[in-house]
């Protein structure tokens, strides 16, 4: 089989080369310069270099391929994102995926797998859901529903089976996400932020280690199944039981915690959505589809594991 993937340099992309790689798969991967030739390149894959938004580049890059994957992403990683941040997200989200169906179609693909996110379908109540829920968006979430919208569109009218995978929140040792955290929390720069003393319930989240992330796109491809399904592991967690693990695992103190208005100031009103609304979800109906299953099924399995890594990479 032979696989073209879209931000294959990424924390997620540059996992998928090497897995598709390692079961035999030709993998082709969209690169913007030498680094990210070179990244390609060391975990088997042949790089392309091209644009996302250049559909002839696509084209050319994912000829013959009978998989096209939408890795790509510009989720912003600083400690309070700006507008601009998220305007880059969605263009990315946006325009990259109307150009990649674009190019898919063009190419004839047998199939077309585009990430997102769990969360954009979260309740707003916080209670379980599944893939049936319908979306729920807000500022963050809602180029995210679009591009799925453009990808089940092009599924519709083009050549391609469309999947959908909603992964959970990444962690991951070489993750700036996974790292930042680790740093702070070793600072006593990270809070718990609201919850538990305030007399509410901490918000509950559906982790996914991005090595099991990518090897759930790979069981995606090799069983070819489409439709919508939910990429999280085994057991979701309160917030507060995520970083508090995390930080016994650093030997860091146990992190505080400070109200939502006060955070606020610090991190913007996006990143306090985000750590203190709720997003319990199951990876059942993708075991069924797959018979996937995660390598670390908890946080507390993933997280042993990431925080000698994350040590190695400062």
């Amino acid at each position: 089989m032979k696989v073209f993937v879209a931000g294959a340099t990424g924390d997620l992309g540059k996992r998928l080369v090497e897995q598709f790689v390692a079961r035999g798969h030709t993998v082709v991967g969209l690169t913007r310069d030498q680094r990210g030739d070179e990244i390609v390149r060391d975990r088997g894959g042949e790089p392309h270099r091209g644009d996302l938004f250049d559909v002839a580049s696509l084209v050319e890059g994912a000829r013959g391929a009978d998989v096209v994957i939408h890795a790509a992403t510009a989720i912003p990683t600083a400690t309070k994102p700006s507008a601009e941040d998220w305007e880059r997200n969605d263009r990315l989200r946006r325009g990259g995926v109307e150009n990649l169906t674009t190019a898919a179609t063009r190419v004839g693909a047998d199939q077309y797998v585009q990430q997102s996110v769990v969360w954009v379908a979260r309740r707003p109540d916080g209670s379980p859901f599944d893939e049936s829920a319908p979306r729920n968006t807000d500022r963050t979430t809602k180029s995210a529903a679009d591009a799925e919208r453009i990808t089940e569109t092009a599924a519709e009218e083009g050549p391609f089976d469309a999947t959908i995978l909603r992964c959970g929140w990444f962690y991951a040792a070489d993750s700036e996400q996974t790292t930042t955290i680790a740093e702070n929390l070793e600072t006593g720069d990270m809070p718990i932020i609201g919850g538990g003393l305030l007399g509410r319930s901490d918000a509950v989240v559906s982790p996914i280690h991005v090595d099991d992330a990518a090897s759930a796109f790979v069981a995606a491809a090799q069983e070819g199944v489409e439709g919508t399904y939910h990429v999280v592991d085994d057991q979701p967690v309160t917030v507060a039981d995520f970083l508090e693990t995390f930080a016994a695992y650093l030997d860091a103190d146990e992190p505080s915690r400070i109200p939502g208005w006060l955070a606020r100031l610090f991190v913007g009103k996006d990143n306090v959505r985000f750590f203190t609304s709720s997003m319990p979800t199951s990876n059942a109906a993708f075991r069924e589809a797959t018979g996937w299953e995660p390598e670390y099924p908890t946080y507390e399995d993933g997280l042993a594991a990431v925080a000698p890594g994350v040590e190695r990479e400062r």
